[in-house]
C-alpha cells in the first residue's frame, strides 16, 4: 500500500501508526470525543515498545486516553527498528526515495503503463524532465504477469519488497512477471 501511495502523484499521507502496522481496536472499545465508529480505534497511542503501555507512557493503563494494542505480537516501533525487512524500515526506504528522485515528486508525470480491470499488475511510469521510474505492483497473493510496449534503454532496480520481477524484453516488448504481494521500483535510465 505504501510502495502505491508514496509513488503516485500528490501528496501522501501517513497516519501514525499505520508505518508500523498498529491494527484497528474493536468497537466495543471506548468512544472519545464524539468519534464515530470504527474510526476511534485507529486513534490509540503509539506502540513504541514492549514496555509498560508499550513504551506510550509509564501513567496507569486506566488512564490513557485510549488503551493500547494488549496483545502479545502487538507491533511496536522498537521491534521493527531491528529488522530491517520490517514494515517500517521499508516506509523509511520509500520515503528516502520519493525525497531524493524528482520523478516521484508531487507533480510529476504519471504514464500508466499496464492497468487492466480486475488485474494485476499495476505498471507506471513517473517522469520529470529526464529522470524516470518504472513501478511494478502486486498487491495480489498470486503471481502476474503483463505484457506491454516499453522502450527501456536501461532499468536499474532501486527498490523492492519481494523478489524481484523477472523481465524478459524483446524489442520494445516487456513481459514482466512478478510474485505476489510484492513490488519493484526501477530508474530507467
Amino acid at each position: 500500500m505504501y510502495a502505491f501511495g508514496l509513488t503516485m502523484p500528490g501528496v501522501p499521507f501517513i497516519y501514525y501508526g499505520n508505518e508500523i502496522g498498529m491494527r484497528q481496536m474493536p468497537e466495543s472499545w471506548p468512544q472519545v470525543e464524539g468519534a464515530y465508529r470504527p474510526r476511534n480505534g485507529g486513534r490509540t497511542p503509539l506502540q513504541w515498545g514492549k514496555g509498560k503501555n508499550l513504551g506510550f507512557s509509564a501513567a496507569a493503563p486506566e488512564q490513557l486516553y485510549l488503551p493500547v494494542d494488549p496483545a502479545p505480537d502487538a507491533p511496536t516501533v522498537d521491534a521493527q527498528e531491528k529488522d530491517p525487512r520490517s514494515l517500517l524500515n521499508r516506509t523509511r526506504a520509500l520515503i528516502r526515495l520519493r525525497q531524493s528522485e524528482p520523478a516521484l515528486s508531487a507533480y510529476a508525470e504519471f504514464v500508466p503503463v499496464y492497468a487492466r480491470k480486475n488485474a494485476y499488475p499495476f505498471v507506471y511510469c513517473r517522469a520529470k524532465d529526464d529522470d524516470v521510474v518504472l513501478v511494478i505492483l502486486n498487491p495480489a497473493g498470486t503471481q502476474a504477469t503483463a505484457e506491454f510496449d516499453l522502450t527501456v534503454p536501461h532499468a536499474r532496480l532501486v527498490l523492492r519488497a519481494g523478489t524481484a520481477p523477472d523481465i524478459k524484453r524483446d524489442g520494445a516488448r516487456m513481459k514482466v512477471t512478478v510474485d505476489g504481494r510484492s513490488y519493484a521500483i526501477y530508474k530507467l535510465e
